[in-house]
């Protein structure tokens, strides 16, 4: 799998700071300590999670690469996502659309930072997209 990320995706995501993060590409399948939706819909959902770099991870358990370092996807998910995926900023609308040659996957690619709190209470909080 090959995650690209456009100049412009990068440009509107280093207000993040991620060089000192963990960066997680979360497909919301209701599984894991970041989930919330398999109690409440069966929607799935595509997130770009940021979290410090020595938390434990365990589900997140297979590493691809990107323009922008590596990523950490669970990898029973793996199957979600296309060989060749593109992080894209859309400057009309605010969004990041993660697209493949085949797809849009999501019209915008949310992005949570839970790198500067408490997971603990963070979790099950509602939080902007």
């Amino acid at each position: 799998m090959n995650i690209t990320f456009t100049d412009q995706a990068v440009e509107r995501l280093q207000r993040y700071e991620l060089s000192s993060k963990k960066m997680l590409l979360d497909f919301d399948d209701g599984v894991g300590p970041f989930s919330a939706v398999g109690s409440c819909s069966l929607d799935g959902d595509y997130r770009l999670i940021l979290v410090k770099v020595d938390l434990d991870t365990p589900d997140y358990n297979e590493k691809i690469t990107s323009n922008l370092g590596d990523l950490f996807i669970k990898g029973h998910t793996a199957v979600q996502f296309d060989d060749e995926i593109e992080v894209r900023f859309n400057p009309q609308y605010f969004t990041m659309p993660l697209v493949s040659p085949k797809r849009v996957l999501t019209d915008n690619l949310e992005v949570l930072d839970f790198s500067n709190t408490n997971l603990n209470s963070q979790i099950d909080r509602a939080h902007d997209c």
